[in-house]
């Protein structure tokens, strides 16, 4: 099982408040590619004491991703309570009385001059109840579903993805064994034709066909040593192996596991290439790097 870290959902529900209220919502959830888990919540005034067991929720269920979080009001049914702003109206009294007092002013405060001034009233948001909090926070847990189901389509669809690049490396590396033992063939029949000629010499022979054969052992020699990359093909074989088994592990999060073994592989391949310069392997070498750089893409978006 395989998630992406890619993903979207979005919904309207209302939510009733009581036989005559109700709150239209419509919510969004999306997530894009991140190493960590990261929310980003944009929500309304009105329900910013449900941002803490949002995030909650998303971290639990979602693991890896940044995932973004947007609430809209469409329709708000709360009734707002209307109630003066006390602190506001005495401060005006208060001044309003030393003008008096400083120009000696006889009228008397009205309440229609009161009513006339700015901000003298302010309105009051009527909390949401325990049970309005608990139904919104349901319908997050089923969007969060809904963005879980889509992760997973697309897992398996990256899943198949790997898998099948997968198998391409496997056969080249095959390939790459096949090219190696004939260029190692082929290397010691040379120095098997070297050592012949040589046993025609006598050991205090001096002449300078003698010491180009000899010279020729020697560079053979260290390029059989060379180009043996027996261990490095059977490491490579072994992650190969890991990687088609981890993608088939029943484990949530398993993205950073992948692109550490591909980091494995590629340290592989990169030290099969140094180590032999036939054509045929160094082409099939970049034909796998080639290969393993399309399945680390592939292990980025994955949970």
């Amino acid at each position: 099982m395989i998630q992406s870290m890619t993903g979207y959902a979005t919904t309207t529900t209302d939510i009733v408040i009581n036989e005559n209220q109700k709150l239209s919502l419509s919510m969004q959830i999306k997530s894009l590619n991140s190493r960590y888990f990261e929310a980003t919540c944009k929500i309304p005034y009105l329900l910013t004491s449900l941002d803490v067991a949002i995030q909650k929720i998303l971290k639990q269920k979602l693991q890896r991703g940044h995932v973004y979080v947007t609430i809209k009001i469409q329709q708000d049914g709360l009734k707002q309570a209307v109630a003066p702003a006390l602190s506001t109206i005495q401060s005006y009294v208060e001044a309003i009385n030393r003008i008096k007092e400083e120009y000696n002013i006889e009228d008397k405060i009205s309440l229609q001059t009161i009513l006339q001034l700015p901000n003298v009233f302010q309105t009051e948001d009527e909390l949401l109840q325990k049970t309005t909090e608990t139904t919104i926070l349901e319908e997050i847990n089923k969007l969060v579903e809904e963005l879980i189901l889509m992760r997973l389509e697309e897992g398996t669809i990256l899943q198949q993805d790997i898998h099948n690049q997968i198998k391409i490396i496997e056969q080249k590396l095959i390939l790459i064994r096949t090219a190696s033992n004939q260029t190692i063939q082929e290397k010691k029949e040379k120095l098997d034709s070297v050592i012949t000629k040589l046993q025609a010499f006598s050991l205090d022979d001096l002449s300078m066909e003698r010491s180009l054969l000899e010279n020729q052992k020697t560079t053979l020699l260290s390029e059989l040593d060379k180009i043996d990359i027996h261990e490095e093909i059977i490491r490579a074989n072994a992650h190969v192996s890991s990687i088609i088994q981890w993608l088939g592990v029943n484990e949530l999060t398993k993205g950073k596991k992948l692109d550490f073994i591909l980091q494995e592989l590629n340290r592989e391949i990169n030290t099969i290439a140094s180590k032999c310069s036939d054509f045929t392997i160094s082409t099939l070498v970049i034909d796998i790097k080639s290969e393993v750089e399309k399945c680390r893409e592939q292990t980025q978006n994955i949970v």
